[in-house]
């Protein structure tokens, strides 16, 4: 019996011609042509995935530098940072000097009575006595603030000779609604029956005198700072602290400064809540000796400073503040920023003047430095020339 012959034609390759496919005789030649057929194409599929691998990692890499590379700066092509134009002022080269101090209320004092006794009742720190009102009190009686300049130096009595704090009493006794006279130094009826009614009025002995101690005089209301004596305590000596109700701040500046911090000049106050206000210098002392933070001493002008606005530190008692003050470096000169400067060749300084058509660099001579300007005192440029500023 014959054996049959199967013919298999492989499929055409596209560079191949129908001519160059072998016949396949047997079975075995198709076996052994199938068998390399399969080698050639897995080797051709690995080739083209090697090469399809690689080309991705190539793009990747490029994609990956082009990425991480820096946008090109608009001025790379000129080579200089951008700019823009200001003018040159005539004016003062200012520099500011920022200083500490201390703000809280002012002329802290000790204050007490000549009156013997215990201590039965005093205020809370913090509370405002105006004319009138009770310090504190002595064996349940008050002792009494009054308004004047004169402290209460002896008793108001009948038959005491004449005087200026005769007067103050009266005028007092006046504006509290007591007294129905014009005031004068001496002490008559008038002034005896008008003690009468507001001893009266304030729970005391009707006796028409004032011992010494009773009251106190003050130059205006006064605040409670804090209480020395409790309740208890022995009367006669301090009772209380007291201040003024209104907040003054204390620095120390250099004596060779002392042109620029004259009495009524203007302050910049930064107060610990970053709140920045103006204040006025309303004292300035004589030189005083100082400790320095690095041992010794030197020389200090102290300031007082009271701020226009009062009610922006109302929620401040004793607080540490920034005060920055104006020192006038030179007046009436020619002014531009520091920024305007080109690079110092060969020991000439010089900025860029701006027209409308065309710029041109110009030399110039430098004076002082204050706070980011500097003087021009030579050099062809004037008040009003545009020159370029680096952004």
């Amino acid at each position: 019996m014959k054996r049959r012959v199967t013919h298999l034609k492989r499929p055409q390759h596209p560079n191949e011609s129908p001519d160059a496919l072998p016949s396949l005789e047997s079975s075995d030649s198709v076996k052994e042509d199938d068998s390399e057929n399969r080698s050639h194409s897995r080797g051709a599929r690995r080739g083209w995935i090697v090469a399809a691998t690689s080309a991705a990692v190539v793009i990747a890499v490029v994609a990956a530098f082009l990425l991480a590379r820096p946008p090109a700066e608009a001025n790379d092509e000129r080579g200089a940072p951008p700019t823009d134009t200001t003018e040159v002022s005539r004016g003062d080269l200012v520099e500011q000097v920022r200083l500490t101090g201390k703000l809280e209320f002012g002329n802290i004092r000790d204050l007490g009575s000549l009156l013997q006794g215990t201590v039965t009742a005093v205020p809370t720190p913090g509370t405002v006595v105006g004319r009138g009102g009770e310090l504190f009190r002595v064996d349940n009686t008050p002792v009494i603030l009054m308004l004047g300049g004169l402290p209460a130096w002896r008793e108001f009595a009948e038959g005491m000779s004449d005087g200026p704090d005769v007067r103050q009493l009266e005028e007092n006794l006046a504006a509290l609604g007591f007294f129905g006279e014009t005031p004068d130094e001496k002490f008559r009826w008038s002034t005896i029956v008008a003690i009468r009614k507001w001893q009266n009025a304030r729970g005391l002995e009707r006796t028409g005198r004032i011992e010494q101690g009773r009251i106190v005089f003050a130059p205006a209301d006064l605040r409670i700072q804090d209480v020395v004596a409790g309740v208890g305590s022995g009367a006669g000596g301090v009772v209380l602290k007291v201040s003024d109700t209104s907040k003054q701040a204390s620095i120390d500046l250099d004596p060779s400064m002392a042109a620029n911090a004259p009495l009524g000049a203007k302050v910049v106050v930064q107060l610990p809540n970053g709140t920045s206000a103006e204040g006025t210098i309303t004292a300035v002392g004589s030189p005083v000796e100082r400790d320095s933070p690095n041992g010794g001493t030197s020389l200090k002008l102290p300031l007082t400073l009271v701020l226009d606005d009062p009610s922006v530190a109302a929620a401040f008692d004793t607080v540490t503040i920034s005060v920055t003050l104006r020192d006038v470096i030179a007046e009436d000169v020619l002014l531009v920023p520091v920024t305007a400067l080109l690079a110092d060749v060969g020991g000439v300084s010089a900025v860029e003047r701006v027209g409308k058509n065309k710029s041109e660099v110009v030399p110039v001579e430098l004076g002082k430095f204050a706070d980011g300007m500097v003087e021009i005192v030579g050099g062809d440029v004037a008040e009003g020339d545009a020159v370029a500023v680096a952004k």
